[in-house]
């Protein structure tokens, strides 16, 4: 039954090797991009610090917005779309579009991490507080909070590829897909938990700007969770797939 199982299988296309190549490449330079504009924004909005508190301007209880923040907030955004387009051009169906996605977005923010320490010697561990977007709110967290997603994100587009192209037909249910994309959206609430004092609401509280204790109680759990879900489903699809072909024609 094995042997029968090995000849049907196929192999992963050297194609698909030299795309996940240059996806990887892409990311890494692109890492270099993103990491030397934190560098330059840091020097012109706080003197060269990575540390809190932000710079922020109220006036009137609304929210000054620079046209400097404005091509910020059009910069993060444009970030992703560079990062959806590099997945759209390299995957050959709409699953590894999104795989490979994750992937460039999981190299990408990991490699960011890694030029900043050679360029500036920052962060100074994994615990270090990072200001990561600002888009709608402020996402803050220690560093190891968006490393551990990126390593979870890249490690899980390269094994769904690797399965689609060994002929595994990967098949997401609806309510997969319900169940992680929940998972992310309320890790995003964790890194958004404390954005009224990240960004020093002017209210009847006394906000400094410091971050917080992190949202570990949301964070881990959900993080946790969204990982082993994702295990379990694919082990499930993958041990499907290897009956059908043992039990084929």
């Amino acid at each position: 039954m094995n042997g029968s199982i090995t000849s049907i299988v196929k192999k992963p296309s050297r194609k698909v090797f030299w795309r996940s190549i240059w996806v990887i490449t892409f990311a890494i330079a692109f890492a270099w991009v993103e990491g030397a504009v934190v560098v330059y924004l840091r020097e012109i909005y706080f003197e060269g610090s990575f540390y809190f508190p932000i710079v922020v301007q109220w006036e009137g209880g609304k929210l000054v917005v620079d046209n400097l923040m404005q091509i910020e907030f059009g910069r993060e955004i444009a970030t992703i779309v560079m990062l959806v387009a590099v997945g759209c051009v390299a995957g050959k169906n709409r699953l590894q579009k999104f795989c490979f996605f994750m992937i460039a977005f999981g190299v990408w923010d990991i490699f960011y991490y890694v030029w900043l320490w050679v360029m500036v010697g920052w962060p100074e561990s994994l615990m270090t507080w990072d200001l990561l977007f600002f888009v709608p709110l402020p996402w803050v967290g220690p560093v190891i909070t968006p490393v551990l997603i990126a390593l979870t994100m890249a490690t899980a587009g390269a094994l769904i590829i690797y399965y689609d192209e060994k002929g595994c037909v990967i098949c997401w249910r609806w309510y997969d897909w319900v169940i992680e994309l929940g998972c992310g959206l309320v890790l995003i609430v964790a890194f958004c938990w404390d954005w009224k004092n990240i960004m020093q609401v002017p209210d009847s509280l006394l906000r400094d700007g410091i971050p917080n204790p992190f949202a570990w109680w949301l964070y881990l759990p959900v993080f946790v969770f969204s990982v082993v879900y994702f295990a379990v489903r694919l082990k499930q699809i993958v041990l499907s797939k290897r009956y059908q072909l043992a039990s084929g024609p």
